[in-house]
């Protein structure tokens, strides 16, 4: 399989600047390593799109949207798999109401 591109939405993008704004407050460089180790998980996507795990739902128009989830504690990477692209959906905190607001958005993907 071809490298994929990864691609954010507009609210995981919002997410990784509260995620980084929010620490920062107290430690920069927490902050700083935390998103380091948040982006190093994304990429490894590019090549293994499937290593995270598929979202446990009941919610039927979840599992066919294929939304997939990897963690890197304590945030959640919610993404999808597009034909040539993983599409990232959100990175919220797992303390979050997540499954709401992972819902709260229809993500295009072109697939």
């Amino acid at each position: 399989m071809a490298r994929l591109k990864i691609r954010y939405t507009r609210d995981a993008v919002d997410d990784l600047d509260s995620i980084f704004d929010y620490i920062a407050e107290d430690n920069r460089k927490a902050a700083a390593r935390l998103l380091e180790r948040i982006e190093n998980s994304i990429l490894k996507l590019a090549d293994k799109p499937r290593l995270g795990t598929v979202l446990p739902t009941n919610d039927l128009s979840l599992v066919k949207a294929g939304y997939r989830r990897i963690i890197v504690q304590p945030y959640i990477i919610f993404y999808r798999i597009a034909k040539d692209e993983i599409f990232i959906a959100r990175i919220l905190h797992s303390k979050q109401d997540w499954m709401n607001l992972l819902l709260e958005n229809t993500y295009e993907d072109n697939s």
